[in-house]
């Protein structure tokens, strides 16, 4: 919202700058974002009276002229053949400067010109300008033309939060600076005829239109605003257009109540009826293109064909022209929630939606049209008739019981209840007092959709009164709380042991691209947002894996090949309608093992991603089982599905080379898992089930298999523990080098023998061990390598 000071004090008197009003402003709620002054124009400019006009003698479309600025009489050289005797032109004198341009002397075809005679255009109050502006009123010759026509105005550009459509006009800015330095707000006053009824019906049929107010104005005349109109739209970010559009914009801007006028005559009825949309139906708008609904749109009829986008846009053959000569004006209050959903779905975004969208004041319509043609009686001759008001959801002001000392509970500060009551009645509420300790407040209208509680009342209060004006105290309140619960200690000790591991920790959106869930197609489920806030956020993440590759292949592309990152977070799972979010712990590793150790350059492999998942096994003193796993997105020799009480928790595995490299610029191996941390904590045992030490002593026995690559040697290990007195079974190596036959693997298997009842003997443990390895060499495709003694 731009907020001219100009016209801010036409509704209170502030004598301070702009720069002390922004500080303010932005203490309170209302941030300025920065200070605009809208035209470029400074140096020395006045108004000069043309005593002598005569034919240049070098130049057919030259003219030279002498000018009074009121102390002297300068020599002007113009292409401006219409400039005559007796015009008074606004004149830019040696040093001024209007945008880019610095205004010197110089000879135009050998006359010496002393300065410059200003268009509009050149003022920065038009567009594009014909000729020299020429003023009608009459004005001294020397008058200062900046300040005149004030444009030397500073503009502040207010960042207005969602809660505070109050704040998005004039008026309601300016009742922020009432507040703030304790001044009368002055609303103006209308005066205008009426004559005679508004023949016009009003029906709403519409849910989505709360209250319509029209009344026609006729005898109006087109044509351009005056300059003040214009200079107010410009340095509010708005273009003029004629008087009649420009008063609509210009109360708009004032009120904050979006408003419209349609040309009487194009009317086919005259009725207004307000109604859903039609499904195919289809209206031309003033932006030119031609829009078709769906049946959950408002439109504005003349009970047979549309004429405008309810709160949004009107429409082009229903809108003024230079002809018009009659004015159907409208004022209305639609629903909120209905004008934001249309808005978005046609991506029409305009000054009226964004108003309407936030909720405007529904009990100001009658002044809001008395305002409109109050300038259009000054301003274009238009003569008004009665209004036909139709009110189907009436909004009451709210009224709340407040004890005063609420505040001073809150805040923490004695504030005088003279003080507070000020304060609030400045801001529109009315105060009234009931006994010594509570008051009966009724809150405007225009802050229906803001303030609801008394903590609204106690933030209204502090704000006002300034935050910086309340000393500042440590708590002092005692702390009963109970500390984490058990889920979150349990996430916290995860997350420490991760640290430990050597794992950094990432947090990424939960939002990423169908695209990315489409590419790795590592799931059927999509849990799609039905208004993304873009088509890179469309989808909930199923899985924490894409934004942990994101992340890696980030630090991968700037030379930190060395990359180990983990994530506790939800992945959302089910469907748009039903969708189920689950808390999971995911991890991915890339490059060497011990990053900082220069004498170990062993990489990360699939053994040590799966050896940090048994290491939180430990920590949560529960057992995983793997299992083969084909997994799209990994590669199914290297990849797992991991099991904890016969229940699938997650996978771990290595990322397909082609997707790594392809979409991720990642050229060496990456490794990855997924755990459901909620199974975890489920199964985590505080205390471990209690083991008698071992009394009688065991024995290791290891052998080294020549292995088939791509066997899965986990069926072996588990199968060892089928023979007696086995207690430990497990890999204590892996070689594969010099001495190996191409196409396997040199596997080094141990097994601790130990029985509970007595010390075995030499020959027991030989004759258990020799049966395991003839039994393994026979059921599967191992060969002995050789054998430890």
């Amino acid at each position: 919202m731009r907020l001219s000071i100009e016209w801010l004090r036409d509704f209170v008197d502030f004598n301070g700058t702009a720069e002390e009003l922004a500080e303010k402003f932005s203490l309170t709620g209302n941030n300025v974002e920065e200070i605009i002054k809208p035209f470029k124009v400074s140096g020395k400019i006045v108004a000069g009276k043309v005593v002598k006009v005569e034919k240049h003698p070098n130049a057919d479309r030259l003219i030279v002229c002498k000018v009074d600025i009121g102390n002297e009489i300068k020599t002007i050289v113009t292409g401006d053949l219409t400039v005559k005797e007796g015009d008074i032109v606004p004149l830019a004198l040696e040093g001024a400067k209007l945008g880019d341009l610095v205004i010197t002397p110089r000879k135009m075809r050998g006359i010496l010109s002393e300065g410059m005679m200003c268009s509009l255009e050149e003022l920065g109050l038009e567009e594009k300008s014909d000729s020299v502006y020429r003023f009608k009123e009459e004005l001294a010759p020397g008058t200062d033309i900046i300040s005149y026509l004030n444009l030397d105005d500073k503009v502040l550009d207010v960042e207005i939060t969602p809660n505070r459509p109050d704040c998005l006009s004039v008026i309601g800015l300016s009742r922020e600076a009432s507040a703030l330095y304790d001044l009368d707000l002055k609303i103006p006053e209308n005066n205008f005829k009426i004559d005679g009824k508004c023949n016009v019906e009003v029906e709403i049929q519409s849910e989505g239109c709360w209250r319509y107010t029209t009344r026609i104005v006729k005898g109006v005349k087109v044509g351009p605003s005056p300059l003040w109109l214009q200079r107010r739209l410009i340095a509010s970010g708005v273009r003029p257009i004629n008087n009649i559009v420009d008063i609509t914009n210009y109360v708009l801007l004032e009120t904050g109540h979006p408003v419209h006028a349609f040309d009487l005559n194009l009317l086919k009825n005259k009725k207004i009826v307000v109604r859903d949309a039609k499904k195919g139906e289809k209206l031309l708008l003033l932006d030119g293109k031609e829009y078709e609904f769906s049946g959950d749109e408002v439109l504005i009829t003349d009970g047979e064909r549309p004429l405008a986008l309810a709160g949004i846009m009107g429409g082009e053959e229903s809108g003024v022209n230079e002809n018009t000569t009659e004015v159907l004006l409208e004022v209305a209050m639609f629903d909120p929630v209905r004008i934001r959903k249309t808005s978005k779905k046609f991506g029409l975004m305009t000054e009226a939606s964004y108003r309407f969208e936030r909720g405007v004041d529904p009990n100001d319509a009658e002044y809001v049209i008395d305002r409109l043609s109050h300038l259009l009686s000054e301003l274009a001759g238009g003569v008004s008739t009665e209004i036909v008001d139709v009110y189907t959801k009436k909004i009451e002001p709210k009224v709340l019981h407040y004890p005063i000392k609420t505040t001073e509970k809150v805040v923490g500060e004695n504030i005088e209840k003279e003080t507070q009551k000020k304060i609030l009645t400045r801001l529109g509420f009315k105060v009234e007092e009931l006994d010594e300790e509570n008051w009966k407040i009724q809150i405007p209208t225009f802050r229906y959709f803001d303030v609801e509680r008394p903590i609204d009342i106690v933030e209204e209060i502090s704000r006002i009164y300034g935050t910086s004006k309340i000393e500042s105290e440590p708590f002092r309140i005692l702390t009963k709380g109970i500390g984490r619960n058990k889920a979150q200690s349990l996430r916290y000790r995860l997350k420490v042991h991760m640290t430990a591991e050597g794992f950094s920790e990432a947090t990424n959106l939960s939002f990423v691209s169908e695209a990315i869930v489409d590419r790795w197609n590592f799931t059927n489920e999509k849990v799609k947002i039905k208004n993304p806030i873009n088509e890179e956020m469309d989808v909930l993440r199923p899985t924490l894996i894409y934004g942990l590759m994101d992340s890696l292949s980030y630090n991968y592309k700037r030379q930190n090949r060395n990359v180990k990152l983990f994530e506790v977070g939800r992945v959302f799972k089910g469907t748009t309608e039903q969708p189920v979010d689950i808390e999971k712990i995911a991890a991915v590793a890339v490059g060497r093992l011990n990053k900082y150790d220069y004498t170990d350059n062993r990489m990360f492999t699939y053994y040590n991603i799966k050896g940090v998942i048994d290491n939180i096994a430990d920590l949560f003193k529960v057992k995983f089982e793997y299992k083969n796993a084909e997994i799209p997105g990994f590669v199914p020799t290297r990849t797992a599905k991991i099991y904890l009480n016969n229940k699938e928790i997650g996978f771990v595995g290595m990322v397909d080379p082609e997707i790594a490299d392809r979409f991720y610029d990642v050229k060496d191996e990456v490794y990855a898992f997924e755990l459901s941390t909620e199974d975890l904590y489920e199964n985590f045992k505080e205390v471990p089930e209690y083991k008698e030490s071992a009394v009688y002593p065991s024995v290791r026995r290891d052998v080294s298999f020549l292995v088939p690559k791509n066997f899965r040697l986990g069926v072996v290990i588990d199968e060892l523990f089928d023979y007696d007195y086995v207690e430990e079974a497990g890999i204590s190596d892996i070689y594969s080098g010099k001495g190996i036959p191409e196409g396997y693997t040199s596997i080094t298997v141990y097994c601790v023998f130990r029985s509970n009842e007595k010390t075995l003997s030499e020959e027991e443990i030989n004759k258990t061990w020799a049966e395991i390895k003839k039994r393994l060499t026979e059921k599967y495709p191992l060969k002995l390598r050789f054998e430890e003694v």
